[in-house]
C-alpha cells in the first residue's frame, strides 16, 4: 500500500463519516508542488472530532494507537497531535493527526480544495503549511519552506 492509496482510503472514510479535515505535513508539501519523501500522512482535524476520526480509523485497521503526543505545553504555541498507525507487512504506516484549537484556527480556515486523481482533497493553503513548518521549526521543515519559496515570509 502506498502513501497515497492509504491517504485516499483514508479521505474517503473521513468524507463518508463527514469528517472535516486538512492535509498537512509532507504530503501538503507535495501537493503545494515539491514531491518529496515522507514518512506518514498528517491530517489536521477539529479537537471535537478526535473520537469519530480514530474510530474511523481504526475501521480502516489503524488500530497501534500511540495516543496525544503534546507540543509546546503551557505555552500560547501549545498543540496536540494524536498518533495511530497500521502495520502493512513489515513496515508500520502512521498517521497524525493535528488537533486544530485557536492557535491553529486561522491556519485551519484558510485550507482549500485540490483534485488529485479524480479525489478531491482538502489541503492546508500554501501560507498555513509554512506557518506549520515555521511552528515545528525542524530542519526538513525548513527546507520545506525554502522549496515552496516561502522562506521570505510569504
Amino acid at each position: 500500500m502506498t502513501l497515497k492509496t492509504a491517504l485516499f482510503d483514508i479521505i474517503d472514510g473521513f468524507n463518508s463519516a463527514n469528517l472535516s479535515y486538512a492535509v498537512c505535513g509532507g504530503m501538503a508539501v507535495a501537493i503545494h508542488g515539491y514531491p518529496r519523501a515522507t514518512q506518514d500522512l498528517d491530517l489536521m482535524i477539529p479537537e471535537d472530532d478526535l473520537e469519530l476520526a480514530t474510530a474511523t480509523l481504526e475501521s480502516l485497521g489503524f488500530d497501534l494507537s500511540a495516543g496525544m503526543i503534546p507540543f509546546d505545553l503551557d505555552q500560547p504555541s501549545e498543540r496536540h497531535i494524536f498518533r495511530v498507525s497500521k502495520a502493512v507487512g513489515s513496515a508500520l504506516l502512521t498517521v497524525d493527526l493535528l488537533l486544530v484549537n485557536s492557535f491553529l484556527k486561522p491556519i485551519w480556515e484558510s485550507r482549500e480544495t485540490h483534485e488529485i486523481d479524480g479525489h478531491k482533497l482538502c489541503v492546508v493553503s500554501r501560507q498555513g503549511l509554512g506557518e506549520l513548518k515555521r511552528i515545528a521549526g525542524r530542519l526538513q521543515d525548513l527546507a520545506d519552506i525554502e522549496h515552496l519559496g516561502l522562506d521570505d515570509g510569504s
